[in-house]
């Protein structure tokens, strides 16, 4: 899909190739199809709380075909810190629950947009079945639209905002708990692309943040990571180059997420024609990107270097990889012909893990970034049974 994006990296000077393969490398499929929605039933002592439950429905005729499943509106951090309303969906396996209840996957999806109607819980084509396969080996499962991507949505989207993407996944584990008594304490996540870089992220925090659970592991599929490194290459010496239009996509939507949490850092940072880019991107599906930005460039975005700048901090801040800190096993996956996330930052990654002393185990595919879901998955599943037990 996204082969009009690159061209022969001969053409670029070698930084300037580092930082475009990157940028334009962060997005998956955002899907079309809208799910229809029951009147949402008030869960009984909801308050602010983070992991407060607020609301659940089931879905008119199911989600994605799977008629368990349910939507959830719950309680988790916003882009500051501040408590704010997200959404979810929770999907349990067909008959009687084990003794000690149904032990828990966390599935993350791909980039789908910025705006309340770009979430998984009304686009379930991609999503729904993969939360099938999950399903079918026992597991119940919940999939976060992550903040700004639902319907009840008080922001646009932070997006890859690190510490949003894992607090919205483990407060929904605990929202889902309160909605259905049969869901075990035990869970694991997994997730691809963005999914993947929040995955990394939950397993990062999920020990700490929500003790009161059991946290057995963490499965990232081609996790974008080190972003913030080659972003520091950026500037208003970044000349267009056809054929990486997206990647002034990918950078706006970042930014546009970031400015939520430092909104003077990165108007400082943009030019008129960088905050027009961000007006125009705001809130909008990942399948409009493009065409909303259309006829700008990363240099004519940014006033200066980001090198050096506070932007580069915050970058750091906001999009960074825990190297350290997991509980439980790490597994990770990433092709060998993936263009749209490279490997070579994964495998940067890996070193960074080795000298932080984090244990993790690494495979890779010879496969694409779009087919990184169907090579894995026989290990993503292995994995899983092998940190969860049986179902």
């Amino acid at each position: 899909m996204f082969a009009n994006w690159f061209h022969p990296a001969a053409a670029i000077p070698k930084p300037r190739r580092a930082m475009a393969l990157v940028l334009c490398s962060l997005a998956v499929l955002a899907t079309d199809v809208a799910g229809t929605a029951a009147h949402a039933d008030e869960i009984a002592g909801a308050t602010m709380e983070p992991g407060s439950a607020v609301g659940s429905h089931g879905f008119s005729g199911g989600w994605g075909g799977i008629e368990s499943a349910r939507f959830i509106e719950y309680i988790t951090e916003g882009p500051t810190g501040a408590p704010t309303m997200a959404t979810g969906v929770l999907a349990t396996p067909d008959g009687t629950p084990p003794a000690g209840g149904w032990p828990i996957v966390a599935w993350e999806h791909g980039t789908s947009g910025l705006g309340a109607t770009c979430g998984i819980s009304t686009n379930p084509r991609y999503d729904a079945p993969i939360v099938r396969r999950l399903l079918d080996q026992g597991y119940a499962v919940v999939a976060p639209d992550y903040v700004g991507l639902g319907a009840v949505a008080a922001t646009t989207h932070p997006y890859l905002q690190s510490r949003t993407e894992a607090t919205a996944t483990v407060d929904l584990v605990r929202a889902a708990r309160h909605v259905n008594a049969a869901l075990a304490r035990r869970w694991a996540v997994t997730g691809v692309s963005q999914g993947g870089h929040a995955a990394l992220n939950t397993g990062g925090i999920a020990d700490i943040y929500a003790p009161e659970l059991e946290f057995r592991g963490t499965a990232a599929l081609a996790p974008p990571s080190n972003i913030e490194g080659v972003l520091a290459l950026a500037g208003p010496y970044v000349p267009e180059v056809p054929g990486f239009e997206g990647s002034t996509a990918l950078f706006a939507a970042m930014l546009n997420g970031m400015r939520l949490a430092a909104p003077d850092t990165v108007a400082a940072a943009l030019t008129p024609a960088g905050a027009d880019a961000l007006a125009r991107i705001d809130r909008r599906c990942q399948r409009e990107w493009q065409s909303a930005v259309r006829g700008t460039t990363i240099g004519s975005m940014l006033q200066r270097p980001v090198a050096g700048s506070p932007l580069a901090d915050a970058l750091t801040g906001y999009l960074r990889v825990p190297t350290s800190g997991y509980r439980g096993p790490l597994f990770i996956a990433h092709g060998t012909a993936d263009n749209v996330v490279p490997i070579a930052l994964t495998r940067l990654l890996l070193t960074q893990y080795t000298l932080a002393g984090t244990k993790y185990e690494f495979r890779s595919y010879d496969t694409d970034h779009e087919g990184i879901v169907a090579a894995a998955w026989p290990d993503v599943l292995s994995f899983v049974a092998a940190v969860l037990g049986p179902a």
